[in-house]
Order: structure tokens, then C-alpha cells, then sequence
């Protein structure tokens, strides 16, 4: 009870009882006993709060300031005519074709092609030629072309950025595929692994082609596939090594360079399609050229002729309904000739393929160590 009253009766600015003062030394005065006293209720009271505070779960709610935070500018990629069904007449689709010369007379003759297919399919379609690759490449890179013919290099381009999916290849002069050969002069000293009676090499390539080592070649131009870059890509992956070669230009140069001598040691040719030594531009002032340059080594058929492919946005229903269109255009009484015309190439009808009709090529790209978009058009 003393303790109670003692706290109890005392309080900031209350006299301190007469009683409590003989508890106190003498030597401190009234007014240093009640500082003390006034000192110790002080740190009683702060020493409660704490304890009381201290003691529960529940934190002290504080009212956060709001603080206003400026909108992030979000952009977005809304693909051509997202509320438009492909194929209606105010968004038709478009078939594209890549043409360095003649444009216009394909684009012309075009039409009787997209009259065919939009009869068998109901759908809209343009046609339009492009006389500069790189500008069909972006068209279909922006999804702005739906279907489209193209060159081997151009489609791996194409394929390695996932923006097309092969449907067909196209027989041109009779072929499907055709393939690249070795040429040299017959006075050359190299040895012939190629049978003209049978028209088939004797040996394999490694074998064959390593006579070729430390030798400058003939090349056409740095596109061509069967002048350059599959020929190249052949030599390279087999470690074999060879001189910089001498651009020619076109294949009868090559076959030209090879018979006047001094300018290289062997060439490549295109093969199966023909035969650049029986050109006019050759056998006219060269007669015996058949005889003199002579074949080293012939590769299989590995370069693709012109195919039709689908842009990998379309839905699967319109490129089914399309490609059974063209399909039964290549197989019309007129087909190949309305196909030739608008196509400005020699057509001859087309078989259904996959990336895998072009797994040969692409590994003889690779050799030679070529960047197919650097030759767009090819």
C-alpha cells in the first residue's frame, strides 16, 4: 500500500509529502529531492509505455502518402488487318514472286494464275513481282506476303528465320534438282573418275576431288550455286584447300578459260540441265571444246529449282485450300503454260516437298561457309 500511495500521490507539478523527505540524505536540498523524484516518475512512465507497445503483434498503422506514378507507354504489335479475314476482298491474299528482269510482263501475265486459284478457293488474291529481293524478303518478314516463289538461297534465308513452310518444287527443263562438275583441260595432268559411257563418277568425291588441292579454280559469279557455292562447299568439306579463284562471269567463260589456258586450273559447271560446253557461245568458235575440257567429277542432283511456299503466319485451312489450288493448276491442260507465263520459267509441273528436299544443299552452304541472305534472289 505504501507503494501505491507513493505513486498515486505523487504527480508532475503535486508537492512531494513532508514524509517522504526523511528518507532522503540530508545533504540534498528540497529542490534536488524533487527533480529526482519528478526524474524517476519520468522514466517509470516511458519504461510502461515501452513494455505496453512492445508487447503486442499489432503494428502502429501509419497512412501511407499516395504518390502518383506516370503511365509506361506500352507498344504493341498489331499484325496487317488482325479484324480483316484473310482472302476477303478488302484484305486479299498475296502470292509474290522475286523477278530481276520481265517484272511487269510476269505481274501481266499473272493473272490467269490468280483467276484459277480464286475460282477453286473463293478466296481474294493479288499477284505481285518484285524486281528488288530485299524487298519482298521484308514484305514477308512483316507478314504482308501470304504465299511465294523463290530461289534456293532466298528460301534458306527465309527458312532459317521460320518465315515460310516449303509446299512445292517445280520441274524445270525436265528436273526437279540439278547438280554441279569439275572441269579441266584434258592436257592438265588431272585424273578423270568420270565415265562418259555410263555417265557416272568411278570414285567418291574425297578421293576424286583432293587433286584439286592448292589449285585456282574457275568460279562463275559469287551467287551461283552450281559455278561457286556448291562446288566450294564440296572441296571445303572435304579439308581440301585451294588457290583464290578467278570470276568468270557465266559457265561458258569458265569453259573458255579452261581451253585457252593460264587463268585457272580446273572449273565448275552446272550439270544435268545441260551442258555449257555445247553452248553456242562456246562450240561456235570451239568445236573440239567437248573434246578438250572434259568432266573430273559430276555431284548427285542437290540444287532445287524454283518452289512455291507458305508464309508460316497463315492459319493451316488457307494454305491447305491454296496449295490444292495450285496443285490442280500445275495439273490443268493449260497449267504449265499459264504457270510458265506467269512465272517468266520454263514450268513443267511440281511435286509436294519439305525442308527436308533442301537438307543437301543447306549442308554444302554451310561448307562453304555462305550467309544465304547475302544472296537474295538466288
Amino acid at each position: 500500500m505504501d507503494q501505491i500511495e507513493f505513486i498515486e500521490g505523487i504527480g508532475f507539478g503535486n508537492p512531494i509529502p513532508e514524509r517522504y523527505f526523511e528518507f532522503m540524505p540530508r545533504s540534498l536540498g528540497r529542490s534536488s529531492i524533487h527533480l529526482l523524484f519528478h526524474s524517476l516518475l519520468l522514466g517509470a512512465a516511458c519504461l510502461f509505455f515501452f513494455l505496453l507497445t512492445g508487447c503486442t503483434n499489432q503494428p502502429i498503422p501509419v497512412t501511407p502518402t499516395a504518390t502518383a506514378i506516370p503511365p509506361t507507354e506500352t507498344k504493341i504489335y498489331v499484325p496487317k488487318e488482325t479484324s480483316i479475314p484473310p482472302g476477303s476482298s478488302d484484305n486479299p491474299l498475296v502470292i509474290a514472286h522475286i523477278l530481276t528482269s520481265n517484272p511487269t510482263v510476269a505481274q501481266d501475265s499473272g493473272q490467269s494464275m490468280v483467276d484459277f486459284i480464286e475460282n477453286e478457293t473463293g478466296y481474294s488474291l493479288v499477284y505481285e513481282v518484285y524486281d528488288d529481293p530485299k524487298s519482298a524478303f521484308e514484305k514477308l518478314r512483316k507478314g504482308e506476303v501470304d504465299f511465294i516463289w523463290l530461289q534456293p538461297l532466298t528460301y534458306l534465308a527465309a527458312y532459317q528465320r521460320d518465315l515460310v513452310s516449303p509446299l512445292f518444287v517445280s520441274n524445270h527443263f525436265g528436273l526437279y534438282k540439278y547438280g554441279t562438275q569439275f572441269l579441266a583441260n584434258k592436257s592438265s595432268g588431272f585424273i578423270q573418275y568420270f565415265d562418259t559411257g555410263t555417265n557416272r563418277n568411278t570414285t567418291t568425291e574425297e578421293f576424286a576431288l583432293q587433286q584439286f588441292e592448292g589449285k585456282r579454280p574457275c568460279w562463275t559469279e559469287p551467287s551461283s550455286l552450281s559455278g561457286t557455292i556448291t562446288p566450294f562447299g564440296l572441296l571445303a568439306r572435304n579439308g581440301i584447300q585451294i588457290l583464290p579463284p578467278a570470276y568468270t562471269q557465266s559457265h561458258s567463260s569458265s569453259v573458255r578459260a579452261l581451253y585457252i589456258k593460264g587463268i585457272c586450273d580446273f572449273a565448275a559447271v552446272f550439270a544435268y540441265s545441260g551442258d555449257p560446253r555445247t553452248s553456242s557461245a562456246v562450240i561456235n568458235d570451239l568445236p573440239d571444246a567437248l573434246e578438250q575440257i572434259i568432266i573430273i567429277w559430276r555431284s548427285d542432283p542437290i540444287i532445287p529449282s524454283l518452289s512455291f511456299h507458305a508464309s508460316t503466319k497463315l492459319s493451316p485451312d488457307i494454305v491447305e485450300k491454296v496449295a490444292a489450288a495450285m496443285l490442280k493448276l500445275s495439273k490443268s491442260e493449260d497449267g504449265n503454260e499459264i504457270l510458265t507465263q506467269a512465272l517468266d520459267y520454263d514450268f513443267q509441273g511440281m511435286i509436294p516437298i519439305d525442308n527436308d528436299y533442301f537438307a543437301l544443299l543447306s549442308d554444302l552452304v554451310r561448307a562453304a561457309n555462305v550467309v544465304p541472305y547475302q544472296h537474295l534472289g538466288y
